[in-house]
């Protein structure tokens, strides 16, 4: 099996926090109110893509925060986006390694499946608090969403790729 060409560096803390911010920031954009229910979610993409590659840094506590930050700029009922963000962050983790060593492909079939279950634990707590069905399309973010997948581990990995010693 021959050497890879590419090397991976470490991820900076600092960088981790921008691609989050960025997602919030794409996530409370005022066209995700006219696109609501075609809109990905983009702080569970990337927290599924930073649990799966940096699983000691970014965990449920992480998916907890971001949950809470989320509830809090949709003003929605307080809890749901954390409790969803929260049960894919563990259920990446728990499979951690099943995911990570499978091409991106199968890794989009999983993160589809992870988001599918993200709008279905909203939709259950906004069910319970009383909230009407809204349709169908609530569930088409994560049909949106995993054909992403790939673009952006690529992007992602962009950043830390680095060339090889000539000598390996």
């Amino acid at each position: 099996m021959p050497v890879s060409s590419q090397i991976l560096r470490p991820v900076g803390t600092h960088f981790i926090v921008l691609t989050f911010l960025a997602a919030l920031l794409g996530n409370l954009l005022p066209w995700q109110a006219t696109l609501a229910n075609f809109a990905p979610d983009f702080v569970a993409l990337l927290l599924i893509y930073w649990t799966l590659n940096q699983p000691r840094r970014i965990g449920v506590g992480v998916g907890f925060l971001l949950g809470i930050l989320m509830d809090v700029g949709d003003g929605t009922v307080l809890g749901q986006h954390a409790l969803a963000y929260s049960v894919i962050a563990f259920l990446t983790l728990w499979r951690n390694r099943q995911i990570s060593v499978a091409p991106f492909w199968q890794q989009a079939i999983s993160a589809f499946l992870l988001l599918l279950l993200s709008q279905l634990i909203m939709y259950l707590v906004r069910s319970t608090m009383g909230a009407p069905f809204v349709g169908w399309s609530y569930f088409a973010g994560p049909v949106i969403a995993a054909p992403l997948w790939t673009p952006l581990a690529n992007l992602m990995l962009m950043h830390q790729r680095m060339g090889a010693p000539e000598e390996l």
